[in-house]
């Protein structure tokens, strides 16, 4: 994989923790868009009219591209979270949802956080990592053919 496709990811995993406040801020940009004054000072209006907001918010909220991927990234890491190991999780956990973490992958090593070797949790890490960006179908053109 490479680097750029690796910390892109990265930077997706330490978004994780924020995503689904990111989602409702989103939401109520769409519901709660500012809505055009009427400038017909005085003029009629139709008596018996439909109000279409509520049709134009649900189409809104259903194809919002932003709300979209942000849906779909949390999902795809909540996904790849449910298949990992314990020891994936607490890699993972600890390493990019932290806003500060507490140890590096040598300190979970060596305060049996998790029970793997140096080697084996670096590859636990990375294969978490290419898990998400399968899922989020991101690929690097030297991993095709």
């Amino acid at each position: 994989m490479k680097t750029r496709t690796k910390r892109m990811i990265e930077e997706y995993l330490r978004e994780y923790p924020e995503t689904n406040r990111y989602i409702k801020e989103r939401t109520l940009q769409i519901i709660y868009l500012a809505k055009q004054p009427d400038e017909n000072v005085g003029g009629g209006r139709a008596q018996y009219k439909y109000d279409q907001s509520v049709v134009y918010t649900a189409i809104g909220l259903a194809e919002d591209k932003i709300l979209n991927t942000l849906k779909h990234r949390r999902d795809v890491i909540d996904d790849c979270l449910d298949d990992a190991g314990k020891d994936t999780e607490t890699i993972i956990k600890e390493l990019y949802f932290k806003r500060h973490q507490q140890y590096t992958m040598d300190g979970l090593i060596a305060n049996d956080l998790i029970h793997v070797s140096r080697t084996q949790a670096f590859r636990l890490r990375d294969k978490f990592i290419q898990h998400v960006a399968e899922g989020l179908d991101i690929y690097d053109l030297s991993d095709v053919g």
